[in-house]
């Protein structure tokens, strides 16, 4: 049995929920099925909740009509019938009742920003449910949020592991004698008391995964719109070589400090099983992506680079560090209370350097900070991060690192705490360059065929 994740460029339209039922048809496996929302619905909610923090019911009312516009046209476009129409015209109905009240009320909490949030997975996964039904499948439709049980932390709920766990056994183990296909929706879960929460952007790469774990998938696939993990973003690097083979530690890394193809937290279920991971494209089927596997014996070189943009630097100056124990402990209490996590960090007798990529909070930050050291702010900087196996203790790769950027002016180095990274922070405005620059250095002449392909 595997797990099988497809985003919402790979369920968009009509085309695309056919080939994913091509795709699973061809594959003749028992599969549980994870699926996104269709791509651009999650941003319409959103931009309704933010019509809604303005009082702009008309626009509320525009942005639904478009959601469900197109989500009838697709029904309709399947040929699922009058009675996939009703089931949509009645969730049409109840958020309408919902963003009405919310409009009376002038207020959005988390918890309802939550449950508008998850109108767009509900939305597609009755759909394709529908579509594998009207193709004759033996499938089952399972609602994610009795399977995937979490804390009441709206908009970022925390998984609660020993109750999912359960849950997703008790309503999805015993179901294969009886079924080739389970399908959920990603990204949603609800709380104890059953109110629906989300697990943040992204997120339904972590319910396939927390799925994939639950069950001893035999394979977790993310079929998503490339062909897999890269040398670095084609869009910046078009020539970018396909990585056919990481750990689960290089693809972690790869994956908090700005990979777009997974989300961060998809791989540690996963590793917990060690469970293989596929990065698949839905596009392009026959392609074999890249293997996420546990690496016994992997070659110490680089595979791949990743960045970060919209980042502060923040230098934290004081005299006060030298000699003094619980200095660090009251900087860190500082970003703890303002719920700010931070990236990189450096140290030195006086001074601390680290990086936040979340400036909602950031003027609290400095202010507070500057009651006991001297703070030198800098904004509009970004990360860059290399990633391989062993590569900080790899004669060479430092050396040739930071002779690439020769002419690059660096806000800040962090080597020493990973094994797998070498990271750095820059102005943004040096960014693009700077990435074409490492990629030259160290994929453009030489490439290991075990490791990487052109396609």
């Amino acid at each position: 049995m595997r797990v099988m994740k497809f985003g919402g460029t790979s369920v968009q339209n009509d085309e695309a929920i056919r080939r994913v039922i091509s795709i699973i048809n061809n594959r003749k496996a028992k599969a549980v099925i994870v699926v996104s929302a269709f791509a651009t619905i999650t941003n319409k909610l959103v931009e309704i909740i933010n019509c809604l923090k303005k009082n702009n019911y008309i626009s509320v009312k525009a942005h639904l009509d478009y959601i469900f516009t197109k989500h009838l046209d697709v029904a309709s476009k399947l040929g699922l019938g009058s009675d996939v129409d009703n089931l949509l015209n009645e969730k049409r109905d109840e958020i309408e009742r919902l963003t009405y009240a919310l409009n009376i009320l002038g207020e959005v909490s988390p918890k309802s920003t939550d449950t508008i949030l998850s109108f767009g997975e509900i939305l597609s996964s009755k759909i394709i449910y529908h579509a594998f039904l009207n193709e004759g499948f033996k499938i089952k439709y399972v609602d994610a949020r009795d399977i995937i049980r979490t804390d009441a932390n709206f908009t970022e709920a925390n998984v609660i592991f020993d109750t999912t766990n359960e849950l997703i056994i008790n309503n999805c183990k015993d179901d294969f004698e009886n079924y080739q296909l389970i399908l959920t929706a990603g990204f949603i879960a609800s709380d104890e008391n059953k109110s629906t929460t989300t697990l943040g952007r992204g997120g339904s790469d972590y319910s396939a995964a927390l799925i994939a774990s639950a069950l001893d998938a035999e394979r977790l696939e993310i079929w998503t719109d490339v062909n897999g993990i890269m040398t670095c973003d084609p869009r910046i690097i078009p020539q970018a070589k396909l990585v056919k083979m990481l750990s689960y530690t290089e693809a972690s890394e790869l994956a908090y400090f700005g990979a777009k193809v997974l989300h961060p937290k998809t791989i540690y279920p996963a590793v917990e099983k060690q469970i293989p991971v596929y990065v698949l494209n839905t596009f392009n089927p026959e392609n074999n992506g890249s293997e996420i596997i546990n690496l016994h014996g992997n070659k110490k070189i680089l595979k791949a680079i990743a960045f970060r943009r919209g980042v502060s630097v923040i230098n934290i100056q004081s005299n006060k560090m030298l000699g003094a124990y619980g200095f660090l402990s009251k900087v860190f209490e500082i970003f703890r209370l303002n719920e700010t996590s931070v990236d990189l960090i450096t140290t030195s007798e006086v001074s601390i350097s680290l990086t936040i990529d979340d400036n909602s909070k950031l003027n609290k930050i400095i202010n507070d900070l500057r009651e006991f050291a001297t703070i030198i702010l800098l904004e509009n900087q970004a990360i860059i991060c290399i990633v391989g196996e062993g590569i900080k203790n790899t004669s060479g790769i430092s050396a040739r690192f930071f002779q690439a950027l020769s002419d690059i002016n660096i806000s800040m180095v962090s080597i020493g705490a990973s094994e797998v990274n070498i990271s750095i922070a820059l102005a943004e405005r040096d960014l693009d360059k700077s990435v074409r620059l490492l990629h030259k250095e160290f994929f453009e002449n030489y490439i290991d065929e075990e490791y990487f392909s052109s396609i």
